[in-house]
């Protein structure tokens, strides 16, 4: 927990002397790390230099790093092509364009997108077979490779992999059993089910997602993949800006919303509390004494005793699922082209995205074809 941002430390005397203005400017801020901020135009770049009073600053080897705050998703890769920067994401829709290039990189992600399914405001979703019905009609292979192509996996569980390792070194998310796969077959008899017990046969739901290419493009396939398996039901998708479609959520005012969560400290708690009785982030309408209980031991009467308190969180993780509360789809990717000269950049899953501590550009690399130069 201590490792995430909110927590690191801070030099009490500078904070009290610039108060509200402390970290806004870079005259206005104090570093520990390996970099400190030499000029910031705000909403525009960032430069940092080395923080020569760091305290292993002779394992540094970059004296400069230069960010460009871009507003467009899609402007980075042509940055990149100019020569201009060495890192910048690309968006799904770019992937294909660099598929052979030795610049295009792509790594899974802590984090798993799912549809929720607002039981208040969309009475069917009441419905458990309802909720099996939305949950199993996604093709989920198909998604990732065809729409994203970011790097990201099918998913069927809530925790994502690579937050919590056990204590025997396996990964706490592939212990965890989930029925929630995509199975065309089993959702029809699903709605079914709910058709019979809700007495009507034609449904109309909509999808709120985020007002972006990408989001669209992902709306339209979940769309297209339940209207075609699960016959009588139509989806209509609403596209709205970031902000509106969290508080859309947090309000509860939503039928469906494409939703994503990553770990805030690595152990399944960060995701699973989420969905415990009167947490901001259950806007499901869902809730169960025997979850929560559960959690309440994981957090408590157990700290000390792994094995039970991974059994516990495991057992809650599988009555969530089973219950079908949401409809998980994948788990997140990310895609950025990288100069192939860029080395010794680590990756984080949790806290910051990445340290550049060990970062250096090798020039006997070829930043076209990403391999050794004649001569070296």
């Amino acid at each position: 927990m201590l490792a995430f941002g909110t927590f690191l430390p801070q030099n009490e005397k500078v904070v009290k002397k610039y108060g509200k203005s402390y970290g806004t400017t870079a005259d206005k801020t104090v570093y520990n790390g390996p970099f400190k901020i030499k000029k910031w135009a705000v909403e525009d770049k960032i430069m940092l230099t080395k923080n020569n009073d760091y305290w292993d600053k002779k394992t540094v080897k970059l004296d400069r790093v230069n960010y460009k705050i871009l507003k467009d998703t899609q402007a980075g890769a042509s940055l990149y092509d100019t020569g201009s920067v060495d890192v910048a994401g690309i968006t799904s829709e770019q992937v294909d364009k660099y598929k052979d290039s030795p610049a295009l990189t792509k790594r899974l992600l802590a984090s798993t997108a799912f549809l929720k399914m607002n039981e208040k405001q969309q009475s069917e979703f009441k419905n458990k077979d309802m909720r099996y019905a939305i949950a199993q009609a996604v093709n989920k292979k198909d998604y990732v490779n065809e729409v994203l192509g970011t790097g990201a996996k099918p998913f069927d569980k809530f925790t994502a992999k690579k937050t919590t390792k056990l204590p025997d070194g396996k990964d706490y998310a592939d212990t965890v059993k989930s029925p929630l796969k995509y199975n065309p077959k089993e959702a029809k008899e699903h709605l079914e089910k709910a058709k019979k017990a809700l007495g009507k046969d034609k449904f109309t739901f909509t999808l709120n997602t985020e007002d972006t290419p990408d989001s669209k493009i992902s709306a339209e396939f979940i769309k297209s993949q339940i209207e075609k398996n699960l016959p009588g039901v139509t989806v209509k998708v609403k596209q709205l800006p970031f902000k509106q479609r969290l508080q859309a959520e947090l309000t509860m005012n939503y039928s469906m919303s494409l939703s994503v969560w990553g770990p805030d400290y690595p152990d399944p708690l960060t995701f699973l509390d989420t969905m415990t009785t009167g947490n901001a982030q259950n806007n499901t309408g869902w809730g169960s004494k025997e979850y929560d209980n559960l959690l309440k031991k994981a957090n408590g009467e157990l700290l000390q005793k792994p094995e039970e308190r991974f059994a516990a969180m495991r057992k809650a993780e599988e009555i969530f699922l089973n219950d079908a509360v949401v409809a998980p789809i994948y788990q997140k990717g990310g895609s950025s082209l990288r100069n192939p000269q860029v080395k010794g950049i680590e990756y984080h899953q949790i806290g910051g995205d990445y340290s550049l501590k060990h970062a250096y550009i090798d020039k006997s690399i070829d930043r076209e074809t990403g391999k050794k130069k004649d001569g070296n």
